[in-house]
């Protein structure tokens, strides 16, 4: 029969244990730290009960890439129907025809009704964890469906302030321009209700940032609905970035020595028994046995050094092959703002960024370095991002990358631009079950090219719903809740809302 044992923390004086609680915490979280150990050295440290509560409030770690100006993943991502149709497809840079520059032999297929062009092959190795959904709302945005807001980033926006509506732009810079209506909101943008969430985790956490860097007159609005402490900082110059995280950081580590000594006791007493008695095998014990030997020593006064500015050889890695910000009042690259976010987040210096980021709103034309810049500028800090997360033993696990297209949407057609056709998200994460949901195929010919028709996914993920007008397209709620169960967030927490609490997440895109 199992004998109760007193928690290992009550040798510490009551006093001191509040924040030792704090810091085994914050230590037991980081990701690399394996689940067997994590639950047996709480258990030992405060109780069974308290190592399950701290299983199901574990950090997760958010990336929200705002790209505006209508863009299009049509050489990162292609529909289904277009690419098994290429042969009999108008293709060019004019008119109706499809602005697409490859062959049907550079095209690849992949499971997940995945096909890639040259230009995203680097996302080969990652597609079992991407989503890609292109039948969302279109934007509504005054001109051309240009909007700071964005039906999948605010459910239930609207231009008019209706009960419990509150004004969405409020502390974002140039939102007086063009393409940043008025819009109000009583729901909450994906990232600041994660940096509210992980804030009541971990109280002491630096608060999520938005970084300010699109090059035009354009802004994203992030809204915070009213929860306290939630907004996120808003970082409007490189310097401001570095101003904002200096250099060094202290990592929080035990106290004392005394309290190291508990920690590092716990550690041993997590025996074989435990790992049988919870259901974990002998790999786990193993793991458990190497963790301890190396933790030796490390509990106590350990620095650590975050710094932001970038080495000659992190330069070389997160910039090879993207395309420069281009316009006259450039901030910042996506390969600057995807290495920023990674070095934040994989430090525990926050655990919410989010990216703003802008090619041309290009009218009428799209050539072929249109859409080369585009998938060179999305898919490449993708996968990267990808690479050095997934390198972080656990980390990945507990991440979520949802990449919006602010302004969507467009036809295929490169003479498209407006409120039409694909309107664009891609989630990526450990938690996402891979694939391309639903489809894009010519609906019939004009004397420049074709006419294009939308196909949406049912609740398998299967495309066989059309869209017709507004019809079929699936809700913003139900992505916008996707997202927050990707992230952890309680549903009791996330569904509070009047325009999403009636909408399920898409199960089909979670794993």
């Amino acid at each position: 029969m199992k004998t109760s044992r007193e928690p290992m923390a009550h040798r510490l004086p009551p006093a001191r244990r509040r924040q030792f609680l704090k810091l085994c915490g914050a230590v037991l979280a980081a990701p690399a730290v394996p689940a067997a150990l994590r639950f047996a050295v709480n258990e030992q440290l405060f109780g069974e009960a308290h190592a399950f509560e701290a299983e199901s409030s574990l950090p997760t770690y958010f990336i929200e890439m705002n790209l505006r100006d209508q863009w299009d993943f049509g050489h990162v991502f292609v529909p289904p129907g277009i690419a098994t149709n290429l042969a009999n497809i108008t293709r060019g840079g004019s008119g109706d025809a499809l602005s697409f520059f490859y062959t049907a032999d550079k095209i690849s297929a992949h499971e997940g009704n995945f096909y890639l062009t040259p230009d995203s092959e680097i996302l080969i190795p990652y597609l079992s964890n991407i989503a890609v959904l292109e039948t969302n709302p279109l934007c509504e945005g005054a001109i051309h469906g240009h909007e700071s807001a964005n039906p999948l980033r605010s459910p239930g926006r609207t231009k008019s302030q209706d009960p419990g509506k509150q004004p969405m732009w409020m502390g974002e810079p140039g939102y007086e321009e063009q393409g940043n209506d008025y819009w109000y909101s009583s729901t909450p943008t994906p990232a600041t209700l994660h940096n509210y969430w992980q804030k009541q985790l971990t109280p002491e956490l630096a608060n999520g940032i938005t970084m300010k860097f699109i090059s035009r007159f354009h802004t994203i609005s992030h809204f915070a609905a009213g929860l306290p402490a939630a907004e996120l900082t808003r970082i409007q110059s490189v310097q401001m970035l570095f101003d904002t995280f200096p250099t060094t950081v202290e990592q929080l580590a035990l106290a004392s020595a005394d309290e190291a000594a508990v920690f590092a006791a716990a550690l041993r007493r997590a025996d074989g028994g435990f790992f049988r008695r919870h259901g974990y095998d002998e790999v786990a014990r193993a793991t458990h046995e190497a963790h301890l030997a190396a933790a030796e020593g490390k509990w106590y006064h350990q620095p650590k050094i975050v710094d932001l500015p970038f080495s000659p050889e992190e330069i070389a890695f997160w910039q090879a092959g993207v395309p420069d910000q281009v316009g006259d009042n450039k901030k910042a690259n996506i390969w600057e703002q995807a290495g920023w976010a990674y070095k934040l987040l994989s430090n525990e210096v926050t655990r919410t960024v989010a990216m703003e980021f802008d090619y041309l709103d290009v009218h009428d034309t799209r050539e072929e370095s249109v859409m080369k810049t585009m998938a060179a500028q999305s898919a490449v800090p993708l996968a990267r991002l990808i690479e050095r997360i997934k390198a972080i033993p656990g980390m990945w696990d507990r991440t979520v990358i949802a990449i919006y297209n602010a302004d969507g949407g467009r036809s295929p057609s490169a003479n498209s631009y407006g409120n039409e056709g694909k309107s664009s998200f891609v989630l990526a994460g450990g938690r996402i079950r891979g694939g391309y949901y639903g489809d894009v195929r010519v609906a019939g010919n004009t004397g420049t090219g074709h006419t294009w028709s939308y196909v949406s996914p049912d609740d398998s993920g299967a495309a066989v719903v059309p869209v017709s007008g507004g019809e079929g397209r699936i809700p913003g709620a139900r992505t916008w809740r996707t997202v927050m169960r990707a992230l952890g967030i309680p549903d009791d927490v996330a569904g509070q809302y009047p325009d999403v609490a009636a909408h399920q997440p898409l199960d089909f895109m979670l794993a």
